[in-house]
């Protein structure tokens, strides 16, 4: 299991597909979209409503336009929610977008520190479920939780 550094700020190229998509399914492209997909794209953590109204701040993207964009931009499959079992949705990218891959999360009970896992279970397992109960186009999550180096040595 490994954490990863920040994903790489979109090159412009990626940037204009997205935008082109956006702008095909949605009609606009405003600079608030704009930047909480370059935020979610940027960063290897998923994201709360109050997390990306904190991040954005100095661009005065309010709360109310942030659950918006975040509720189309689901609907559209650009991103996907992520529920860590705390009653709070977060945002990442979806795994079939640019800057987005199937990966798993670890999280601290204590803090709440998420650190992305990209080991998975075996396609195998996967498989095998699937069969057994006569599913098709099967998926999973998986979430861990435990408590992390600093919140331990606080124990």
């Amino acid at each position: 299991m490994k954490s990863h550094p920040k994903h790489e700020v979109p090159d412009q190229a990626r940037r204009d597909d997205w935008q082109k998509s956006l702008r095909q399914r949605s009609g606009r492209v405003t600079r608030s979209r704009q930047s909480i997909l370059e935020l979610l794209r940027r960063e290897l953590r998923p994201y709360t409503p109050q997390d990306i109204a904190a991040a954005l701040a100095p661009k005065r993207c309010d709360l109310a336009t942030i659950y918006r964009t975040l509720t189309r931009f689901e609907q559209l499959g650009l991103v996907q929610r992520v529920d860590l079992g705390d009653g709070r949705s977060r945002f990442e990218i979806s795994e079939n977008q640019p800057g987005g891959h199937h990966h798993h999360h670890l999280v601290c009970r204590q803090c709440s520190k998420i650190v992305e896992i990209d080991d998975c279970i075996p396609a195998e397992l996967e498989s095998r479920v699937a069969r057994q109960h006569g599913f098709l186009e099967v998926t999973h999550r998986l979430e861990f939780f435990g408590l992390c180096p600093k919140c331990q040595r606080g124990v």
